[in-house]
């Protein structure tokens, strides 16, 4: 205690206050620190940070996307995206060009050197995702899944039926 008041502390799952969901509370942790593994994965290499490693992913899968598509596939902010692909064209990771049928929009690819540090990084990122998925037995991930799934149509059926709580809700939540 400092002068006599109560220092806050590391909150553990046991002292969740009420009002707080434990669910989401564990959840965000696992989610953040996969996360960061997954980060710390592929910042081995000091242009690759973790949202141009989902754009390169997805450029390993397809030959060309446009922004829309990455964005809805990397689950990346518009803004944050605009950045990243900016970056990530300059440092000659990816190609853009106006897309024919939408002149307003642009259309990404994977260029030569981009297409290296994937599979450069792929092994790594392969590695911790062998480990992560072994650390439950199959039947184990099934019900996990399921539990997820769940967890989350609770959550979207909630903030269906009381609205005005839907985001302010969701940014307390991830600060914990």
């Amino acid at each position: 205690m400092v002068n006599g008041a109560k220092r806050l502390r590391k909150m553990s799952l046991d002292d969740v206050p009420n009002g707080i969901s434990l669910l989401a509370v564990a959840t965000f942790r696992l989610s953040r620190g996969l996360k960061s593994e997954v980060t710390r994965v592929v910042s081995q290499d000091k242009e690759v940070n973790l949202v141009s490693w989902r754009v390169l992913v997805g450029l390993s899968l397809v030959s060309s996307a446009n922004q829309i598509e990455l964005v809805e596939f990397t689950r990346t902010e518009q803004a944050q995206l605009s950045r990243v692909l900016v970056q990530m064209s300059q440092r000659g990771l990816i190609t853009s060009r106006l897309d024919v049928d939408d002149r307003r929009s642009r259309v990404f690819s994977m260029t030569s050197k981009g297409a290296e540090k994937y599979q450069r990084l792929s092994p790594s990122v392969t590695n911790l995702s062998n480990a992560l998925d072994g650390a439950l037995k199959p039947d184990e991930q099934m019900l996990f899944l399921s539990m997820c799934e769940r967890i989350m149509q609770a959550s979207i059926k909630t903030n269906q039926t009381n609205p005005k709580n839907g985001s302010q809700s969701t940014v307390q939540m991830e600060e914990i």
